[in-house]
Order: structure tokens, then sequence, then C-alpha cells
């Protein structure tokens, strides 16, 4: 994913009627039981050094996916898990807030809806 930050990108779309991600994620790895996508987590930093990023991999159970497609709350959920994992014990210092969880779609950035 580029280092560069985008100001501005349109979130994930979900079919309607159901709470399946309706477009096709850049996947990095599939088995017959996961699939696992990239994802970066764009932070804040308190000072002035900016706004930085974590490289992410979300890992989906196919258990909760429509084909190469996971369902919203399935995706969600292992945001939270790779949030967690990055930035947990120390790993990240305090002054990195979370910020936004970035994947990308046919080479293009889309926002999963992570945090408010």
């Amino acid at each position: 994913m580029p280092e560069n930050l985008v100001p501005f990108m349109p979130p994930l779309p979900v079919s309607s009627g159901s709470d399946v991600v309706d477009v096709d994620l850049d996947v990095s790895l599939s088995t017959p039981h996961t699939m696992v996508v990239q994802a970066r987590l764009e932070t804040v930093a308190t000072d002035a050094a900016g706004p930085r990023s974590l490289e992410l991999a979300l890992v989906i159970p196919r258990s909760k996916c429509c084909g190469e497609r996971p369902r919203l709350g399935a995706l969600l959920d292992a945001a939270r898990a790779a949030v967690a994992r990055a930035t947990r014990a120390g790993t990240v210092p305090l002054t990195l807030l979370p910020r936004r969880v970035v994947t990308l779609v046919a080479g293009r950035p889309h926002l999963i809806p992570l945090f408010d």
C-alpha cells in the first residue's frame, strides 16, 4: 500500500438487504479456511511528526464469507483484532492514536468504518 495518506476516501460498499461487502477486496492470501486482506492503520501522532501508518493483515474465516466477499461484521471483527495486535504490549507508542483503517479495492483505497 502506498505510504501517502489520502484525506478522503469512500467507505466500503455493502449490498443492500445483506451485510456482505459489495466489492472484490484485494486478497493477499486465500485458503479453504481463511482469507487475508491487507489493510493499513492510519494514526495521528500527538507530536509534530504528523500522521503515520502501520500495515495490518485482516484474517477472515471463510465461514463468514460469501464466496470471495466477507460479511461486513466479519471484516470489522478482523480489523478490530488486527488493530489490537498492532497496538498492544508497547508495539506502538502511546503518542500514536488510531485514526482509520484503509484497504484497497482494485488498487484504490477504501475506508473500513471501524472508528467513529
